[in-house]
């Protein structure tokens, strides 16, 4: 038992995480060991975030208790290679949408990266928090989201690269783009 809460599922333990059931609620969840996890992030609900529904200390170790997503980062769905350049768009602008109410309460995410965004099995993105560094300056996040745009599709207009704002990035990445390339790079 862990803090006294969350009971370990049998399975694979590496990595720093563990599939536990929380006792108190019979759900299923993921507790990842993190250092400094912001405790405001606990609790937020939003379809592109992974939730952290409490941050627990077990054995000196500092665990968040994390919505049970089955799911791949991002890093490993791409394996290096280009998508499409409208599916990065959706992919990013979820992502966006999601960093946007981080900033709406106030919080950066400050690592988003191929390795922070999990893919859902149908093919959704939700951002994790367990890496979250709060005090980001929101432009970080914002930059990361544009880089990783063109990391995963190539080059993208000049008007995306002038957004300030995760919101507008996100409303930006949901429009429709007429010539649009059909084949990745």
């Amino acid at each position: 038992m862990i803090a006294n809460r969350f009971e370990p599922l049998k399975g694979d333990h590496s990595k720093g995480t563990i599939r536990a059931r929380d006792v108190s609620t019979a759900q299923t969840v993921v507790l990842h060991q993190v250092r400094d996890l912001d405790e405001r992030l606990v609790g937020i609900f939003h379809p592109g975030l992974l939730t952290v529904f409490a941050i627990v200390e077990h054995e000196d170790r500092k665990w968040a208790a994390c919505e049970f997503v089955p799911a791949r980062t991002l890093f490993e769905v791409l394996a290096g290679a280009r998508c499409h350049p409208r599916w990065a768009r959706e992919i990013i602008g979820d992502v966006a949408n999601a960093v946007a109410e981080l900033h709406a309460r106030s919080l950066g995410h400050g690592d988003v990266s191929a390795s922070s965004i999990l893919i859902t099995l149908k093919g959704k993105a939700k951002l994790s928090l367990t890496t979250a560094k709060t005090a980001t300056d929101p432009d970080v996040d914002i930059r990361a989201l544009i880089s990783l745009l063109e990391e995963m599709s190539g080059p993208t207009e000049s008007s995306i690269g002038e957004t300030n704002s995760a919101a507008v990035l996100s409303a930006t990445l949901r429009t429709p783009v007429k010539n649009l390339r059909e084949e990745p790079s």
